[in-house]
This record gives C-alpha cells, sequence and structure tokens, in this order.
C-alpha cells in the first residue's frame, strides 16, 4: 500500500510539471494553432482529473473531512482554482527543504531556502498568468513574458517600480494576491535572516 502510495504522489507530481509546462507556453508562444490549443486543453483536463481525485480520495478516506482539508490548502485550492494547479509542484519544495534540515544546514537555513524557492516559483506562475491576461489588451504595458516576469519579480519583493502594471480586472485581481504573498514571503526571509545574526551573535557572545 505504501508503494501503491508513493507512485501515486510521484505521478502527481509529474502531472503538475506538464500542467506547468503546457500552463507556461500560451505565455511564451503568441500564435497557437486550434490544434495545440485543444492538445494543451486537453492535457490541463486530465491533470485536473486527477488533482480532484486525489482530493476526493483524500476526503473519503480521511476521518475528520474538515481536518484534511485544512492540512491540505494547496490540494485544494489546485482544484477549485485551475490556474493554481502548478502549486502542486511546492510539494517539491517541502521535500527540498525538509532534505537539506537531513544534510545538516541547518532547520533555519532549510526555511529561508525554501520560502526563497516559494519566491521564485509563485513570482513564475504570476508571470506566466499575468503575460497571458495582459498581451492582447489595448493599451497594456506588458506584452511579452520577460515583461510580465520583471512585473513578477518587482511585485513581489514590493520594490514596485511602477514601469508595468497590470490593466485588466484578472490582472489586477491577481497583483493584489502577489502583493499579499509578497509581503508575507519578505517577511518570513528577514525574520529568518535577523534570527541567524541573534543566533551568531550570542553564540560570540558565549564565546
Amino acid at each position: 500500500m505504501r508503494k501503491v502510495g508513493k507512485f501515486w504522489s510521484l505521478t502527481l507530481t509529474l502531472l503538475a510539471v506538464l500542467f506547468l509546462v503546457v500552463f507556461s507556453i500560451p505565455a511564451f508562444v503568441i500564435d497557437l494553432s486550434e490544434n495545440a490549443k485543444s492538445s494543451i486543453e486537453l492535457v490541463q483536463w486530465i491533470c485536473w482529473l486527477a488533482f480532484a481525485l486525489d482530493l476526493f480520495i483524500g476526503l473519503l478516506t480521511s476521518k475528520n473531512k474538515k481536518d484534511y482539508l485544512v492540512k491540505h490548502p494547496l490540494e485544494l485550492l489546485s482544484v477549485l482554482l485551475p490556474f493554481l494547479r502548478p502549486l502542486r509542484l511546492m510539494r517539491v519544495i517541502s521535500f527540498g527543504g525538509l532534505a537539506l534540515q537531513k544534510i545538516a544546514l541547518g532547520k533555519q537555513f532549510a526555511i529561508t531556502v525554501k520560502v526563497a524557492l516559494t519566491a521564485v516559483f509563485v513570482s513564475y506562475i504570476a508571470a506566466v498568468q499575468i503575460t497571458i491576461s495582459e498581451r492582447n489588451v489595448e493599451g497594456s504595458n506588458i506584452k511579452s513574458f520577460s515583461d510580465g516576469l520583471w512585473w513578477a519579480v518587482t511585485t513581489v519583493t514590493t520594490v514596485g517600480y511602477g514601469d508595468r502594471f497590470p490593466t485588466t480586472t484578472e490582472g489586477r485581481i491577481l497583483a493584489v494576491m502577489l502583493m499579499l504573498v509578497g509581503i508575507s514571503l519578505v517577511g518570513v526571509i528577514t525574520a529568518s535572516v535577523a534570527s541567524w545574526f541573534v543566533r551568531l551573535s550570542q553564540e560570540e557572545s558565549k564565546n
């Protein structure tokens, strides 16, 4: 049973990677053929069905349904909000963070690395989505993935130069979400770095 669970978990991770690839294609390729669009949509639906099945099985086998949903927010969001399905890849970051802790890099450092990777990953997803949403809109100043990536990075780091900004309702909603994520991530990174310096100072004082 444990082997089946590992195989299913690996399958979901691979599907998340596949979804991320097809999710990203429209941001890089402007003129997609109808066949390509249909293929992308088919892959997305297959991935969604797998994620929905995983959530359903988890709920079905869980003794406490409410507790299960609270402990698996990414699974729930990836099913309810289609473009968030790449967030399934966050489990890879979680596994990586756990591995870093076991390698002896220290728990605090592992958390910082995990948060930094999360910021990069969320920025990429936001860049793809904002590019798709804004590129063909008249008056928009985000016309390519590089524009979208620049906007996402300046937003998630709370710098906000203002040279690139969303003009559509969907883009602005995405911007608000990215701002909230950015504030949280920057706060965690700052706290982790500050904690590291405090610990170094305490160790020096003891010596």
